[in-house]
């Protein structure tokens, strides 16, 4: 197959089922209407390559969607029937019809279990929740929110069919919510959520008649005012905050004060602290909790490593355990962990189902071992969809250096028509198969001309294959190269040493049969190193740098 270098290859006409403003604008975007195309294998390969780039948000929207609509749906139904015929009492009928009308067979029954609790704990009956069945579709923390802001705002008796309804009751100006007594009338709303305020300024004063205004308008005015003060910044820089984070505008401003204070705590400048905005509109009480639970995360200290990674401060104590318990499981190491704590930013339930299918792909498992592989957890429907194009292109070297780089970095591997594994993958591969180390190994290995050119997955199929017939690792340590070789052609030599034994009678050790395949298999290419390769692949000129 011949290479195309330095080719100028218009690409406008390549599209015929994009018009030409579509083609100026996605060509442009990607810097690719007059691409210098090197090493690209063939015309047929840039065009994948460019509908690759055109259609992979899409792809990876798509995938998510569906991993959710399938992960959230499977196994919650049956649990959730349950709760409600033992634990509220309601008959089967009643029971599965009250589901499926209330939308709760994807609800997960931890979550309502969750938020029956916080109901009850408020003194709300199992009746009253049950003629209120909203209340069951939010989430726990949510509701904490909801009721505490009501406290804030005045709010002197919270039913709850009033914290169900809370979004359209905040929607109403103050003096409507008095006259139908859900606040008294002598209560200044902008005052009573001034009190909950702390550090509060003694010059922060807000003067406005409140009666006649939106009891929202009223707790985001205050927060305005005071997130102005504390953070030190301007009023455009809060429009765009609240802009980016429209959520605050619902937040109780106790909890936000209280953000405030424990991300100061932990060494958060201001600046950093309005950059990311979901410090402020989190539930204070989950970085407490995990770090009263986990001091130490992966043998970094829990403190540091929210400096590190700020959403850390979103996620619970609970979902932290259920993923560290499914990571080491897997047998993922505390030093690969370490290197990715943005996983917990994740769901247990995606980390579960993304780990499994890294089991049941055979390119992503034989990545198993690398230090990096959280990678492709992490962002796994993108190390998906480029698996499937470097398959398309005939790339055969998929490892986490190419499928977890970003996309500009990714951009230039396939321009230059690279198919080769970077040193830390193929060294991870092989320490974690040996249990040695890299010095132990590193020195013969660099002797092989294509060391870094023969895919893992082959590697692992000869590595079994050896296995099968007998071969001890440290056999097969010995002479590691004999990996780089496809096993029909180490079958073939196999045949020869037989024959070879039967004529000189002679007994050879495992080592020695490893290294006389070598011999037999590498005669044929006159010791060139070019027995790495089947009969099908051809060897390209540029692909080899020791």
């Amino acid at each position: 197959m011949h290479l195309y270098k330095n080719a100028y290859i218009d690409n406008y006409d390549k599209f015929h089922n994009l018009t030409s403003k579509q083609h100026n604008q996605n060509l442009s975007k990607h810097n690719l209407c007059k691409c210098k195309i090197k090493d690209i294998r063939n015309k047929k390969s840039l065009l994948k390559y460019i509908m690759f780039k055109l259609g992979q948000n899409l792809l990876y929207k798509k995938c998510a969607t569906d991993l959710k609509i399938t992960r959230r749906f499977v196994g919650n139904f049956e649990t959730n029937y349950h709760l409600f015929t033992k634990y509220f009492g309601l008959n089967q009928n009643r029971a599965k019809e009250f589901i499926e009308r209330q939308k709760l067979s994807e609800k997960p029954t931890e979550t309502i279990v969750k938020v029956v609790d916080f109901c009850e704990k408020l003194g709300f009956s199992k009746k009253e929740i049950l003629k209120n069945p909203s209340i069951l579709r939010a989430h726990p923390s949510t509701l904490d929110q909801y009721y505490n802001v009501m406290i804030e705002g005045g709010f002197k008796v919270i039913t709850i069919k009033g914290l169900s309804k809370f979004r359209s009751l905040s929607q109403k100006d103050v003096r409507t919510l008095k006259m139908h007594g859900f606040i008294d009338h002598n209560t200044n709303v902008t005052k009573s959520f001034m009190a909950h305020l702390n550090p509060r300024a003694e010059n922060l004063v807000i003067n406005h008649d409140d009666s006649v205004e939106l009891w929202c308008h009223v707790h985001l005015k205050v927060l305005s005012h005071y997130l102005k003060w504390r953070l030190q910044v301007t009023d455009e820089e809060i429009l765009r905050f609240i802009k980016i984070h429209p959520q605050i505008k619902r937040k109780s401003l106790k909890y936000v004060c209280d953000n405030i204070n424990q991300a100061e705590e932990l060494g958060f400048p201001l600046a950093k602290i309005l950059k990311y905005g979901y410090i402020l509109h989190t539930h204070p009480k989950n970085f407490k909790e995990i770090l009263e639970k986990f001091p130490v995360l992966a043998g970094v200290s829990t403190k540091k490593a929210v400096r590190m990674y700020p959403k850390l401060l979103t996620t619970t104590a609970s979902s932290v355990q259920k993923i560290h318990d499914t990571l080491k499981k897997h047998n993922i190491r505390d030093e690969a962990i370490a290197r990715r704590l943005n996983i917990f930013y994740l769901s247990p339930e995606t980390v579960e189902f993304r780990l499994n299918e890294l089991q049941r792909v055979a390119d992503f498992k034989v990545l198993l071992y690398n230090p990096n592989i959280l990678k492709l957890v992490v962002h796994h429907n993108r190390a998906k969809s480029r698996l499937t194009f470097l398959k398309e292109l005939q790339l055969k070297c998929a490892t986490v250096s190419v499928l977890g780089i970003d996309n500009i970095k990714f951009d230039d591997h396939i321009r230059e028509g690279r198919d080769e594994n970077s040193f830390t993958d193929t060294y991870s591969f092989l320490k974690g198969i040996f249990k040695k180390d890299i010095e132990d190994f590193e020195f013969t290995l660099k002797k092989h001309p294509y060391y870094l050119q023969v895919p893992l997955t082959a590697m692992e199929d000869t590595f079994h294959y050896l296995e099968s017939e007998k071969f001890s690792n440290n056999s097969i340590f010995s002479v590691i190269c004999i990996l780089l070789y496809p096993k029909e052609k180490i079958k073939k030599s196999f045949k020869q040493i037989r024959q070879y034994e039967l004529q000189t009678k002679k007994k050879l050790t495992q080592v020695n049969k490893l290294n006389l395949a070598l011999y037999f298999i590498e005669k044929e290419h006159h010791f060139s190193g070019d027995g790495v390769w089947t009969k099908n692949e051809v060897v390209e000129e540029s692909v080899h740098t020791s």
